[in-house]
C-alpha cells in the first residue's frame, strides 16, 4: 500500500454518479410493479427513493476509497472497494491529459482530467481520471503538460494569454456540420423518414410512428448530439501542441502533439461537396476522445480546410500525381450495383403482382429512382477513388458519393495487405488494405482497384526505410528529453530491434 500525501476526487463525482442512476431509479420501480400488475404511486416513490439512496451510498464508498498519488516519475490510482486494485502510470508513457466538464462539474466548479496513454488498445478510453476543483485541476494539468509536451509550467503570477483560434467557426458552420456532416446514407434515410411522417400526418391525419421514431433515432438525435458537442469550437496551437476545445452543456478540451498524428483525413459528404465544403480530421494515438477521430476543422469552405491542412501539417502533403482506377474496377462495381438494381426491380414486380391496390405509377416511379441511384453510385464509385505515393506519404481517396481522402505517414503504417480477385489478377490489378494505429485501436483503409505493382510499392518502401534506418515512428517529434532520458533510450532500443529483424 502506497504511503504519503494523496488526492481524492471532488465530491461532485458522488452527485454525478447518483444523477446517472436517477433514470433507472424512475424506470425500474415502474417496470417491476407493472410486471406484477400492482402499480401504485406511493410504492414507486418509495422504491425510487431506496434506489437513489443505495446509489448514493455506493458512490460515497467508491469516492472515499479511491486515492491518487502523484510521485516523482509516476502516478498511482489505488482503489479499495469490493476488489482492491492499484494502477501505476509512468509520466513518460502519457500521451495527453484532457479536460472535461459536464453540467454537474460546471455547476460545482470542478474539472475532470483524463490521462491517456500511448496505446492503441485503450486509445478510445482514458486509463485514469480525477475530478478536482478548477484551480487544482489547472495546476495539475500544467504540471503534466510540462512533462508530456516539454514546455515550462507558467508561474502563478504570470498571466496566461489565450491564443486566437486557427479557424473561425460560426453558429451557421456548426449547424450545417450537425445536419450535413454525417454520411449521405444517414441524411437520405432521415429525409425519407421525415417526408413519410409528414405525408402520413397531413394525408391520413396521424403520423407513422415507425418512420417518426426512425427519423428521431437515426438523424435528429445524432445531429443534436453533434451540435451540443461542437458548439463553441476552438482550435489553437502552441509550438508542437494542438488544443481543441468545444461543448455547450458539457465542455471538453483535447491536446496532442503533432508528432502523434498518423493520418490526415478530409471528408466530403455528397451534399457538402455540392456546397463546396469539407471536414478536416486526424488520426491520433492517445486522445481518448470517445469519438475516435479528433476534429481539426468542422464543415467549412474547402479552401479553408485545405489552408489549415497545409499550414498545420505540411509534412502530410503528397507530391505525387494521383492515379485513377483500372478499367477492371468497373467489373466489381457494376456487379454490385447491378445486383441491387435487380433486387429493386424484383421487389417492384412482386408488389405489382401481389398488391393490386397500390398505384402502379408510384411503384414504377420508386423502381426507376432506385435503378437511377444504383447507376449514379456506380459512376461515382469508379470516378472518385484514386491513389498516390511519393515515398513519404500514401494518399488514398475512397468512397463513392461521399469522398474521403486519407494522407497516411509511411512510418506509421503497420502493414499493407494487397489482394486480387481472379478477374483482377488476370489484369494485374489489386486492392490494398493499409492498417495503422489510431485513436480507436487498429484502423484500416482499403483502396480502390489499381495496378498491383503500384500498391506493392507501399510495403517495399516501408521495408526499405527500416533496412536503411530512415524508418522513424518519432518523425517530426521535437520533444526535449525529460530527466535522465530513459524515454529516449527505450525508443532507441526499440528502433534497433525493428531494424535487426529485417537485416
Amino acid at each position: 500500500m502506497t504511503e504519503g500525501p494523496f488526492l481524492r476526487n471532488h465530491w461532485s463525482v458522488v452527485a454525478s454518479g447518483t444523477l446517472r442512476a436517477a433514470v433507472w431509479a424512475v424506470l425500474a420501480p415502474v417496470m417491476i410493479q407493472v410486471a406484477y400488475g400492482a402499480f401504485t404511486l406511493e410504492g414507486s416513490l418509495l422504491m425510487a427513493a431506496a434506489f437513489m439512496a443505495l446509489a448514493a451510498a455506493v458512490n460515497i464508498v467508491i469516492w472515499r476509497r479511491t486515492k491518487y498519488y502523484f510521485l516523482e516519475d509516476e502516478m498511482i490510482v489505488e482503489r479499495n472497494t469490493v476488489f482492491r486494485s492499484e494502477t501505476r502510470i509512468q509520466y513518460d508513457r502519457l500521451a495527453s491529459v484532457n479536460e472535461e466538464r459536464d453540467p454537474v462539474c460546471r455547476l460545482l466548479g470542478a474539472v475532470r482530467l483524463s490521462f491517456n496513454l500511448n496505446s492503441s488498445v485503450n486509445a478510445s478510453t482514458a486509463e485514469a481520471f480525477i475530478v478536482l476543483k478548477a484551480d487544482e485541476a489547472a495546476a495539475l494539468r500544467a504540471r503534466m503538460d510540462s512533462r508530456i509536451f516539454g514546455r515550462p509550467s507558467p508561474s502563478e503570477d504570470e498571466a496566461v494569454e489565450e491564443p486566437a483560434s486557427l479557424v473561425e467557426v460560426s453558429f451557421t458552420d456548426i449547424l450545417l456540420h450537425s445536419l450535413f456532416g454525417m454520411p449521405s446514407a444517414q441524411v437520405g434515410v432521415g429525409a425519407v423518414t421525415l417526408g413519410y411522417s409528414l405525408f402520413t400526418f397531413f394525408g391520413l391525419g396521424t403520423p407513422s410512428i415507425a418512420a417518426t421514431l426512425l427519423f428521431v433515432l437515426d438523424f435528429l438525435l445524432p445531429a443534436a448530439s453533434s451540435f451540443l458537442r461542437l458548439y463553441g469550437y476552438r482550435i489553437t496551437r502552441s509550438g508542437d501542441m494542438v488544443s481543441v476545445s468545444s461543448g455547450l452543456l458539457s465542455t471538453r478540451e483535447d491536446a496532442f502533439l503533432l508528432s502523434k498524428v498518423n493520418c490526415v483525413r478530409i471528408r466530403e459528404p455528397f451534399l457538402c461537396r455540392l456546397m463546396g465544403r469539407a471536414i478536416l480530421e486526424v488520426e491520433v494515438v492517445g486522445t481518448a476522445n470517445g469519438k475516435g477521430v479528433p476534429l481539426l476543422c468542422p464543415l467549412k469552405r474547402r479552401s479553408v480546410a485545405l489552408d489549415l491542412f497545409h499550414s498545420l501539417l505540411p509534412e502530410f502533403e503528397c507530391s505525387a500525381e494521383p492515379m485513377g482506377q483500372c478499367r477492371v474496377a468497373s467489373a466489381g462495381i457494376l456487379l454490385r450495383s447491378g445486383a441491387v438494381a435487380l433486387a429493386v426491380l424484383a421487389a417492384a414486380c412482386l408488389i405489382l403482382i401481389y398488391e393490386p391496390a397500390v398505384h402502379p405509377d408510384v411503384v414504377v416511379g420508386f423502381a426507376a429512382l432506385g435503378v437511377f441511384l444504383c447507376a449514379f453510385w456506380a459512376i461515382m464509385a469508379y470516378r472518385t477513388r484514386s491513389f498516390a505515393c511519393d515515398g513519404d506519404i500514401a494518399m488514398l481517396v475512397v468512397g463513392a458519393c461521399d469522398r474521403i481522402s486519407d494522407y497516411i505517414l509511411m512510418d506509421k503504417i503497420q502493414f499493407a495487405d494487397v489482394r486480387s480477385s481472379p478477374i483482377q489478377r488476370r489484369r494485374g490489378a489489386a486492392r490494398c488494405r493499409i492498417s495503422m494505429l489510431s485513436t480507436s485501436g487498429a484502423a484500416s483503409v482499403t483502396s480502390g482497384v489499381f495496378p498491383a505493382e503500384e500498391l506493392e510499392k507501399i510495403s517495399s518502401i516501408v521495408l526499405a526505410r527500416i533496412k536503411d534506418g530512415r524508418y522513424d515512428f518519432r518523425r517530426f517529434q521535437r520533444r526535449p528529453a525529460d530527466g535522465p532520458g530513459s524515454y529516449r533510450l527505450y525508443l532507441y532500443r526499440r528502433t534497433n530491434f525493428n531494424r535487426s529483424a529485417f537485416q
